[in-house]
């Protein structure tokens, strides 16, 4: 490279990074802030990199939590609102709210996750010829089951609207495929991992798994509804045979008083710990033995998008028990880092389970395993790289 050529690209980064400084990007998501951990992410990386970012949400609660996102102006929908179904009637106050809001602020680049948010900006976007990223963190038609006349129309609407943004993000390359393709050329695939300053490398390397008499602690957290088919009530079987285990579960949902039912049946095997944040999450996974994610792979968004928990234990280096036919099981059986079985199957779980917890090498290069595919594949600084490059090329193209 010659001096001159140096100079110019000196001269672009530096133009590029003053073009940065003036950016305002607007994030528009119809959940209340204590249940997302997937946008704060987003919204600190993208102010660490200078953009100005404005947070539009619905906070159905009726509530807002000031505890978060001190690094964005905060623009919430207080309106209670019931998820699910039962949602819809009041999508029209949010439609209503997200247009008057783009209309009233000013706004480089709208970042509209999902398809109840990407229905009113992608509107506004085309109206005012400005770029709008569509993220699918969860693929629409398939959160609840439909009928199929119902999920082809919203489907067809909804690659509308993929076609008609300026750029594409998806949480796992199988919703490309659950989607039947993404008729979008400009598309990334940003991973729901924990970010990197939640835990480093020289803490994995402190963490050894239980002694081979001590006890051994199983961790899942996250939503736990029934409709996510979770299979906890074939662990809860599986457990009941194995000495000294204790499964730690954490979250929210409306299988909590089955979860507690069960704790109180077998409080030496069983603890609910309710709703922690993120870091706690962390925290408790790298205290633990191993994760499990035993989501029935008969409901499509199991099947094709593996969740932050995978993630999660590959940033705290565990083993992780899967189930068998999901996205999630294709990324453990590719990384080496944790047992695939059937949650069918009582049996499966329980052998897995004592297979880890008798096997302390095997425990450990499961780990290290599932730490090296946190930091080579799927790690937040490389989401980071490519959500700074996919704002950069929209940036370009505006």
């Amino acid at each position: 490279m010659t001096t001159l050529q140096k100079w110019w690209k000196i001269k672009n980064a530096l133009n590029m990074k003053s073009k940065i400084k003036k950016m305002k990007i607007v994030f528009v998501r119809s959940v209340s802030l204590s249940r997302d951990i997937r946008t704060p992410k987003l919204i600190d990386t993208l102010s660490k990199y200078g953009f100005k970012c404005v947070l539009i949400n619905w906070e159905r609660e009726g509530v807002v939590n000031e505890h978060e996102k001190k690094e964005c102006v905060l623009l919430p929908l207080k309106i209670r609102a019931p998820y699910g179904l039962g949602v819809v009637p009041f999508y029209i106050i949010w439609w209503i709210f997200v247009f008057v809001k783009l209309i009233k602020i000013k706004w480089d680049i709208v970042y509209a996750i999902n398809f109840d948010s990407a229905v009113p900006a992608i509107i506004l976007g085309k109206l005012m010829r400005r770029p709008v990223i569509y993220e699918i963190l969860d693929v629409h038609e398939d959160q609840v089951e439909l009928p199929w006349w119902i999920r082809t129309f919203t489907l067809g609407l909804d690659k509308l609207l993929l076609r008609l943004a300026s750029a594409v993000v998806v949480v796992d390359e199988l919703q490309i495929l659950e989607l039947g393709g993404v008729p979008n050329r400009n598309i990334y695939v940003i991973y729901d991992s924990p970010p990197h300053y939640f835990i480093k490398e020289e803490d994995v390397s402190k963490c050894t798994t239980s002694k081979k008499d001590a006890e051994f602690v199983l961790f899942y957290a996250g939503v736990l509804m029934e409709e996510r088919a979770l299979n906890l009530d074939k662990l809860f079987e599986a457990v009941k045979e194995i000495e000294n285990i204790k499964v730690v579960i954490a979250g929210y949902g409306d299988l909590v008083p089955q979860i507690l039912r069960w704790c109180n049946q077998m409080p030496d095997k069983m603890c609910f710990i309710g709703k922690i944040s993120y870091e706690d999450v962390i925290k408790r996974g790298m205290n633990a033995d191993a994760f499990f994610i035993l989501r029935s792979s008969t409901k499509k968004t199991n099947k094709y998008t593996c969740g932050s928990n995978l993630f999660n234990a590959m940033a705290c280096g565990k083993p992780i028990i899967v189930n068998r036919g999901t996205s999630t099981a294709i990324k453990v059986a590719k990384a080496k880092c944790g047992i695939v079985v059937d949650a069918n199957s009582v049996e499966e779980i329980r052998d897995a389970i004592t297979k880890l917890k008798k096997n302390k090498k095997l425990c450990r290069r499961l780990g290290k395993n599932s730490r090296k595919a946190y930091e080579t594949v799927y790690g937040w600084r490389i989401m980071e790289n490519r959500l700074l490059k996919l704002c950069l090329s929209v940036i370009k193209k505006s």
